[in-house]
């Protein structure tokens, strides 16, 4: 198998000489393996500013982050706003996508009663 393309914006360092979607003349394509953590609802919010510094801790420490980016992560620690604010965006995207795509295109007739809101 050889990789043609990444969908990430950028070049994934474990695969240097591969290049991006955009570079191969296809835009606007923005598909990334991203991991975060979730906390239940009504979580005190002291609790989750906790959680989210353990964790940016972690990630911190040199041999964590050089062992995922070795295995190709983009390591990019967050606050819990900008957590928050990253994860609406990728709703927002995928639910544009599952609108127009899947449900206008690829199942004739639309989505039925499929609502994302």
């Amino acid at each position: 198998m050889k990789a043609i393309a990444v969908s990430s914006p950028k070049r994934v360092p474990t695969l240097p000489n591969v290049p991006t979607l955009s570079e191969a003349n296809v835009r606007d394509v923005d598909v990334s393996h991203w991991v975060g953590i979730f906390a239940p609802g009504g979580t005190p919010p002291d609790v989750v500013i906790k959680v989210n510094k353990a964790v940016n801790d972690v990630l911190a420490q040199p041999e964590v982050r050089q062992k995922l980016v070795s295995q190709g992560a983009d390591v990019r620690p967050m606050t819990v706003d900008q957590f928050s604010a990253f994860v609406k965006a990728e709703t927002d995207k995928y639910a544009i996508l599952i609108r127009q795509e899947m449900c206008s295109r690829l199942w004739y007739g639309g989505c039925g009663g499929f609502v994302m809101d």
